[in-house]
C-alpha cells in the first residue's frame, strides 16, 4: 500500500500515469478533474473517487486555489505501484469541461 499526501496548483496537471492496484482520494482543499480514457471525474473539496486497477489518467487542478488530496494505492507488489506515460497520451484523455 502507498499513501500520498499530493498538492497540485491551480491550473497544473499530474503526469499521466496508471496504477498497478485500486487508487482512492480524498480531496482536502480545492478541486480537480480526474481525466481517464472513458470520463472526466469533477471531485470537489470533500469528496471521495476510486478509481480501477490500469485506468490511464491524469489530475487537473480545475480550482482557483491549490488542490489539496490524500490518496491511497493498494497495488500489485510485484509491479511498481505507479507508471508514467508519455505527456503526449494526454491528448486520448476525456477533457475536463466547466
Amino acid at each position: 500500500m502507498l499513501v500520498i499526501s499530493a498538492y497540485i496548483p491551480a491550473g497544473m496537471t499530474s503526469r499521466v500515469h496508471f496504477h498497478s492496484g485500486v487508487e482512492a482520494f480524498y480531496t482536502v482543499d480545492g478541486e480537480q478533474c480526474l481525466q481517464t480514457k472513458d470520463k472526466a471525474f469533477k471531485v470537489k473539496k470533500g469528496e471521495t473517487l476510486v478509481v480501477p486497477t490500469g485506468v490511464t489518467m491524469r489530475l487537473v487542478a480545475t480550482g482557483t486555489t491549490p488542490r489539496r488530496a490524500f490518496a491511497i494505492i493498494v497495488y500489485d507488489s510485484s509491479k511498481p505501484p505507479v507508471t508514467r506515460l508519455p505527456m503526449e497520451t494526454a491528448s486520448e484523455l476525456v477533457a475536463c469541461s466547466n
